[in-house]
């Protein structure tokens, strides 16, 4: 496994890491023993970042990982988040209100059964509630106490990663970048790196696309909680796996696409970790088997060219 330099947090990272949404039931049903094995997995390929967040099942992903880390704590840097509000009448709004945000971390500290959340993320903070001073004292404030050791952001647009970086408080972002979505190598990283900014890329598998395995009749069973259903309603679905065919030719014998696209994430050196999910023991050692895998520099190219051409229309 190699590992990677988080920014100004200074924690040495495994540049493959481990996202937990599907370990919520996001992707489809889960079972505990499966979510369970899986996490024991990472941890035996020296997997040493695993990311959640309290809206991950409103708070059982959370629950699991601290059932799963009981005596393995010290092995783990471990990062949750909070804003996105899950029960209650304001289900499915954002909340950056800093008695909000005192709240939940406290209560994610409880679920996930330690002292201190190595990194603790605002999990989709709007430019507004970014720019003002209050939920970063609140930040400072805990991490004095030790409740946190250090605190970054995660964001869905180019527009609030600049925000965050050009802010100076976020040590780290965490966005999607993928073979499908590289707006944030084009805009976001060059920033990141100058700030000593650490770079968490989720979804490089585009929501299970480029593992390549997906044909259109998977989208009838994208149902209930399953963000797929959200993410690919209509002809959004079929759109998608026709770009994924153009991308077929980085896989070959030795290497799947899923690893292939994986490797293409951490091929850019602003990026400190890359936390695909694995459902199960055999796609966590897929995923992380991708760390001893490079793009070559043709490859690379050719994938820079089909950006340009044809991968970045909607």
């Amino acid at each position: 496994m190699e590992y990677r330099t988080l920014g100004k947090t200074g924690y040495r990272v495994s540049v493959i890491g481990l996202g937990t949404m599907v370990h919520a039931g996001h992707f489809g049903p889960m079972k505990d023993e499966e979510s369970l094995a899986a996490i024991d997995t990472a941890l035996e390929l020296g997997i040493n970042f695993i990311d959640t967040s309290d809206a991950y099942g409103a708070g059982y992903s959370e629950t699991l990982l601290g059932k799963a880390l009981k005596g393995n704590r010290d092995k783990v840097i471990l990062a949750t988040k909070g804003g996105n509000v899950m029960v209650g009448p304001d289900k499915g709004k954002r909340n950056f209100a800093v008695d909000y945000i005192d709240r939940v971390l406290h209560e994610s500290l409880q679920r996930l059964q330690t002292d201190a959340i190595d990194l603790y993320q605002l999990h989709n903070p709007t430019v507004d509630a970014m720019r003002k001073g209050e939920i970063w004292e609140l930040l400072d404030k805990r991490k004095k106490e030790g409740k946190i050791r250090h605190y970054g952001v995660s964001i869905n647009s180019v527009e609030e990663a600049l925000a965050a970086i050009e802010g100076g408080k976020a040590e780290t972002v965490q966005l999607e970048y993928n073979l499908l979505d590289q707006l944030a190598g084009e805009k976001v990283f060059s920033a990141a790196e100058k700030a000593s900014v650490g770079i968490v890329v989720r979804v490089p598998l585009r929501r299970s696309l480029l593992t390549g395995k997906l044909k259109p009749e998977d989208q009838q069973r994208f149902q209930g909680e399953d963000v797929r259903a959200r993410n690919f309603a209509g002809d959004a679905f079929k759109k998608q796996l026709e770009k994924v065919e153009k991308l077929r030719f980085l896989a070959k014998p030795g290497r799947s696409l899923a690893q292939a696209a994986i490797a293409f994430c951490f091929a850019h050196p602003a990026v400190s970790t890359v936390i695909p999910g694995g459902r199960n023991p055999h796609q966590v050692r897929e995923n992380a088997a991708a760390a001893n895998m490079r793009l070559s520099g043709e490859e690379l190219e050719r994938i820079a060219e089909l950006w340009r051409t044809e991968l970045s229309a909607k």
